[in-house]
């Protein structure tokens, strides 16, 4: 179904949808997301990190749109304002759900914008996960690329694919080894990441988890 590694490394080129600025596009939504949530509450930026438990630098690096994103950090600033990690991260293109049993979404690898994760990740939120069973993602990992210094655990259950190359699945204390058609599944209530096993090679990986989280 997905070829040879040649061919899927050049149909999901992580490089082309960073250089066409889908990262950058996605991160200043967030941005925007989240100053717009702290202007509604009526603090100052000093005043709302101190309520969230973080430093006001990361938050404005957050709102400005400078460093990477740290999924535990965003799963605080999601939760004080009463909300998911998902409803943050969504594809700002993406319509809400009509009601339709059939939800396509053309060219998702290519089309749909991305978050810089941890090191050399590319991390893709596919749809929403509102009133859906599932929420699905896409990780484009640089060589040597992961998260595991971002681990965050969430109530529900999620599976991971492996598209191409080698990735180990990091849980709790242990790492386990997947290799291209491996596929996991796992509750998620540890914290969790994933990070490429190769120095050399690149790797991608689909999944999706149990929504809300």
């Amino acid at each position: 179904m997905f070829g040879c590694p040649e061919q899927n490394a050049e149909t999901f080129d992580y490089r082309q949808r960073r250089e066409a600025g889908m990262d950058e596009q996605l991160a200043a939504v967030l941005g925007q997301r989240i100053k717009r949530l702290r202007i509604q509450s009526g603090h100052g930026l000093r005043e709302q990190a101190r309520a969230i438990g973080i430093s006001p630098s990361s938050l404005s690096d957050l709102e400005n749109q400078r460093g990477g994103i740290s999924l535990r950090r965003l799963q605080r600033v999601a939760e004080h304002f009463g909300l998911h990690v998902v409803d943050l991260l969504a594809d700002p293109g993406t319509r809400p759900d009509n009601g339709e049993p059939v939800e396509i979404i053309r060219g998702c690898a290519q089309n749909v914008p991305g978050v810089q994760r941890g090191q050399g990740v590319l991390y893709q939120v596919i749809g929403q996960g509102k009133d859906h069973a599932i929420q699905c993602y896409l990780l484009s990992f640089d060589p040597g690329g992961g998260f595991e210094d971002d681990m965050i655990a969430h109530p529900g259950e999620e599976f991971a694919y492996v598209l191409l190359g080698e990735v180990d699945f990091l849980v709790g204390d242990q790492a386990h080894r997947l290799s291209q058609g491996d596929l996991v599944r796992f509750r998620t209530e540890t914290p969790h990441a994933f990070r490429n096993a190769s120095a050399v090679g690149v790797a991608l990986v689909i999944g999706a988890a149990t929504p809300p989280w």
